[in-house]
């Protein structure tokens, strides 16, 4: 198993194990209280433990539903390769050479210049690129993209942080206006990688930095804007904060400027 690989897994791991203890911990104690303090009995409280146990199974379903929605939308298309042939071959080439399986391909109809990858499972994930990036780049930007977000499935950063926005940040993933509860925990965990660190990883496989520095140029220069809610930015290739004319005080701690990720990979 690849070093990297499992470090992500662990860490996704631990934001799972420590998702259902919350629910555990909190219904025994509620169980325990009912049983002290009212006439149910003490059979009460493995009743409440199994409740939690369903209530976080639930949880998580309805979070991944929700994720794929704000990440997708409804108006997205799902992709047989007659319908972008582009897209279908540079994916199925990149993902051959990085091994890993062929993602679902979806074109969003935003007008942004942006694109994610998520999903738990390697083997279960979801590339989204925005019709406004496939309008904006050739090919060789395509496939530095395209690379990008390969590396980031088979490292397990994308099942890393669709765990972490599913659990710590479920609820913000349900209800935008709670955001500023989950801020701090979710941006100091989606801080465990870096965007340069990702950069680099994807033009170590296509061998050719000015395509990664002139995506995301083009990126720049078009708007990489999501209307999907904050908890989800960490997703996404770049964050939709992150322009040439924005402050670098505007981005979170863990996200670089795309004007400093073009610069480093000129450097390459």
């Amino acid at each position: 198993m690849d070093p990297l690989f499992a470090i992500y897994r662990s860490r996704a791991d631990k934001l799972l194990a420590e998702f259902w203890a919350v629910h555990v911990v909190a219904a025994a104690l509620a169980g325990v209280a009912a049983a002290l303090f009212t006439s149910l009995g003490w059979w009460v409280v493995p009743l409440a433990v199994v409740a939690a146990c369903g209530l976080a199974a639930g949880e998580l379903a309805v979070g991944e539903r929700r994720l794929r929605k704000l990440l997708v939308g409804t108006s997205s298309s799902e992709l047989d390769p007659p319908d972008e042939p582009r897209l279908a071959n540079v994916v199925d080439g990149v993902c051959l050479l990085v091994g890993v399986p062929v993602p679902e391909l979806v074109v969003a109809p935003s007008s942004a210049v942006n694109a994610t990858a998520f999903g738990r499972r390697p083997g279960q994930s979801t590339v989204v690129v925005t019709r406004g990036l496939l309008d904006s780049l050739n090919r060789i930007e395509l496939e530095a993209v395209v690379a990008r977000l390969a590396t980031q499935i088979r490292d397990g950063r994308a099942a890393y942080l669709t765990t972490l926005v599913t659990t710590v940040g479920l609820p913000a993933l349900l209800w935008p206006a709670l955001w500023p509860l989950v801020q701090a925990r979710t941006e100091r965990e989606a801080s465990t990688g870096s965007d340069f660190h990702d950069d680099a990883e994807a033009v170590r496989l296509t061998r050719y930095p000015p395509g990664l520095a002139n995506a995301l140029e083009s990126m720049s220069s078009a708007g990489v804007r999501s209307d999907a809610p904050r908890v989800t930015w960490p997703l996404w290739l770049a964050d939709p904060r992150s322009a040439e004319t924005a402050a670098t005080d505007d981005l979170p701690d863990y996200r670089a400027d795309l004007e400093t990720r073009v610069a480093v990979l000129r450097e390459f």
